[in-house]
């Protein structure tokens, strides 16, 4: 099985990418390539600890002159020729059976298109959570209603608050790029539209395309273990408006999904909106009112999608 390892990385100057590359030279599983696709910035020193592991990984670096993540990730895609494609972030640790766990989840659940790790049990929502869900978050597809989460009519993604989640594999809508891998198949002729505003939230659309090809994405418990060092990033923001900007990409679900053909319900989608946003409203705190200014931003911005409403 050939296999690739990915990593987007910019304005990294190397202080974490150093210890990404470490542990991926020491895996378990050392028959694979390696593929950084790096956005050049000013006075960065990414390159220098790049070039140290040289000896150690076959490691290409695509150069990145504009765009954000998904631009990234797009040009991962097109130079990516394993079986399967591995990704992670710069500022992760894989453990040292990280690919080979990956690997082996593959050849084992043939069925599944994406994998990423189970992170544990959540039971269902209250009664009347789930009531709410069956009237304003109808899924867009009625077998999508199997997935832990799932693209409503709205055009959002929404937990599913009826589905039991006790088993060590289940279907969704939603890993993480910092621990996932994906087939040849699903990502060889899938590529992310160019709408991002701080260019994360991805791994719904490819997982959509999983699930467009009966290869849908799973959460599973085989020990794909990675460490994440605790700083501000693209997907983990610690400043107010990289809050706003992060649900903001949330809501563009709808013009991706209104892009692709799907049938989408606006009139339903303000409801929600208004009635989700009551409680939001009422608390006095400001990582809330920012959250709800992202979710508000991302629709606003989506003109395409309210034409004639």
């Amino acid at each position: 099985m050939e296999v690739t390892v990915a990593i987007p990385t910019h304005k990294n100057d190397g202080k974490t990418i150093f210890f990404t590359l470490q542990a991926l030279s020491k895996q378990t599983f050392s028959d694979f390539s390696l593929l950084i696709a790096y956005k050049p910035s000013e006075n960065d020193h990414t390159l220098d600890v790049v070039e140290k592991f040289t000896k150690e990984l076959d490691i290409k670096v695509l150069i990145q002159s504009e765009g954000y993540l998904d631009e990234a990730m797009n040009s991962i895609y097109s130079a990516s020729k394993g079986d399967i494609l591995i990704t992670t972030d710069d500022d992760s640790v894989p453990s040292l059976n990280w690919v080979e766990a990956h690997v082996n989840a593959h050849e084992k659940h043939y069925d599944s298109g994406v994998l990423g790790p189970f992170s544990g049990l959540v039971r269902p929502s209250s009664f009347l959570r789930s009531i709410y869900g069956d009237i304003f978050e109808i899924p867009l597809e009625s077998d999508m209603r199997t997935f832990n989460n799932y693209f409503s009519k709205t055009g959002l993604l929404v937990r599913n608050h009826s589905l039991p989640r006790e088993n060590y594999k289940v279907k969704t809508f939603n890993p993480i790029g910092v621990n996932m891998s994906v087939k040849r198949e699903v990502y060889s002729d899938f590529r992310l539209l160019p709408m991002t505003i701080r260019g994360i939230n991805y791994e719904p659309y490819l997982c959509l395309h999983a699930y467009e090809k009966g290869l849908p994405c799973a959460l599973i418990n085989d020990n794909l273990s990675v460490e994440h060092f605790d700083r501000d990033s693209m997907s983990r923001p610690k400043t107010l408006n990289g809050v706003i900007e992060r649900f903001a990409e949330a809501s563009l679900s709808i013009y991706y999904l209104a892009k692709k053909g799907y049938t989408l319900d606006l009139r339903r989608l303000k409801m929600d909106l208004f009635f989700k946003s009551i409680p939001w409203r009422l608390r006095n705190n400001p990582l809330t009112k920012a959250q709800l200014q992202g979710i508000m931003t991302g629709i606003k911005n989506i003109p395409l999608c309210f034409e004639g409403e």
